[in-house]
């Protein structure tokens, strides 16, 4: 494949994401798009960003860039596991693959999961859509260890589901509670053949 890079960005936990750094980095990603054809995009998103003006950055950005690929163009995201994902987000993305550990340390492995399910999409190969199932708790970030108590079982049972004909990836994202927003919260994932 040709890759074409279209920009880097990166914050440390803190406020409210600016609408001048909101709308430059996605200026950039868009305007990368229609600068198209593409047969398929990846993006490394973290999936809890909250802007000035929106309270979920990574739905606006993939409502925009769809409206540039249009609805063909199959759209793959790696999410961080404490991502507060939206029904708006699996919409416009058919492939969503998190990371499984918190410490993060299947970042790179993540990628190529998410990256290796879009080269199959764009071959044909697989036709996915993503399925969500959001719990009504919040969490607090440290309680979503891999390393021990719960997760670890659970991270088990999807790394076993990922093994099933026809379905490409599971995750599960603990939520980012200190995003005061309406879809707060645990999600469930599930990258499937459509």
């Amino acid at each position: 494949v040709e890759v074409v890079h279209a920009i880097t960005a990166d914050a440390e936990p803190a406020g409210l994401v600016t609408d001048e750094a909101f709308e430059y980095v996605t200026g950039c990603i868009v305007a990368a798009a229609r600068h198209g054809p593409f047969d398929g995009v990846a993006l490394g998103l973290h999936g809890a960003g909250v802007s000035e003006s929106h309270e979920d950055i990574e739905g606006e950005l993939l409502e925009r860039l769809r409206a540039a690929l249009g609805p063909e163009v199959p759209i793959a995201i790696t999410l961080d596991l404490h991502a507060n994902v939206t029904e708006r987000m699996c919409a416009l993305a058919q492939i969503v693959v998190s990371f499984k550990t918190y410490p993060h340390v299947d970042m790179r492995e993540a990628g190529r999961h998410a990256a290796s399910l879009l080269l199959r999409a764009m071959k044909g190969e697989i036709r996915p859509v993503t399925q969500r199932l959001s719990v009504p708790l919040l969490e607090e970030p440290t309680g979503l260890r891999t390393d021990q108590g719960p997760m670890v079982e659970w991270v088990r049972q999807a790394r076993d589901y990922e093994a099933r004909d026809g379905v490409h990836a599971v995750s599960i994202n603990g939520g980012f509670a200190a995003a005061d927003i309406h879809e707060v919260g645990p999600t469930v994932l599930v990258t499937a053949e459509a």
